[in-house]
């Protein structure tokens, strides 16, 4: 696992790819991997076992359905952002459909350009969330039976679309570092959402016999009683 810092890899990918295609490049790698990290998370808690989302409800299910809904847009978001176009009401954006343009190599970048298009066909029910549900409330979806639904969102598609980002900047990284990063394969530092899973586990066992005892008539400790966290 690398150790160099955000700034040591934007310097040395500035160095190999020069000023402009380097940097944009680095902040765009550092961008999915934020968003992969994130979404790691989210499939951890909801996207394994059915046994983990019922552990979830029971722990805290009104906590956790908002804090899984906030997630899910927060990467719908992020994905709809990296495929922005370069420029929006004059200010310039960190995009993927910048890098072919500061790219020198005219085959490498009909190459990136294909694979952006690619992207673009994957991600478009994102940017239809940001656009109509998330950043905007569209508002004949809201108050007309008859209009268009929203694109479908599930795990699948959000996992398609992150793969063809990924997809994008490793045909850059394969071509001018000989090299690529597994962005799937992300460690993240403990403790995760796992260790999470595995308190709120535990903690509803200690409670359970604590219930246990309140229901056999046994109030001599004051652990059955809420504490002030």
């Amino acid at each position: 696992m690398s150790t160099r810092t955000a700034a040591e890899s934007r310097a040395d990918y500035e160095q190999v790819m020069g000023p402009d295609l380097g940097a944009i490049y680095a902040e765009l790698v550092q961008e999915l991997c934020n968003i992969y990290v994130v979404w790691g998370q989210y499939k951890i808690l909801f996207g394994i076992k059915q046994s983990r989302v019922d552990l979830l409800n029971k722990a805290g299910g009104t906590f956790i359905r908002v804090a899984q809904d906030c997630i899910f847009d927060q990467v719908i978001l992020a994905i709809a952002r990296l495929t922005d176009k370069p420029e929006i009401a004059g200010k310039q954006t960190l995009t993927v459909r910048r890098l072919a343009t500061l790219i020198s190599d005219a085959a490498l970048a009909d190459a990136v350009r294909a694979k952006v298009d690619l992207a673009m066909t994957a991600q478009d029910f994102c940017r239809d969330w940001r656009n109509n549900r998330i950043g905007h409330n569209n508002l004949d979806m809201r108050i007309n039976p008859n209009a268009r639904a929203l694109l479908p969102a599930t795990r699948l598609k959000v996992d398609a679309a992150l793969t063809s980002l990924a997809e994008v900047l490793n045909l850059i990284a394969s071509r001018l570092l000989d090299s690529e990063t597994a962005y799937d394969h992300i460690v993240t530092p403990l403790p995760d959402a796992t260790w999470l899973l595995y308190t709120l586990h535990d903690g509803l066992a200690v409670q359970g016999e604590r219930h246990k005892r309140l229901k056999a008539g046994d109030f001599s400790s004051i652990e059955a009683y809420p504490r002030d966290l």
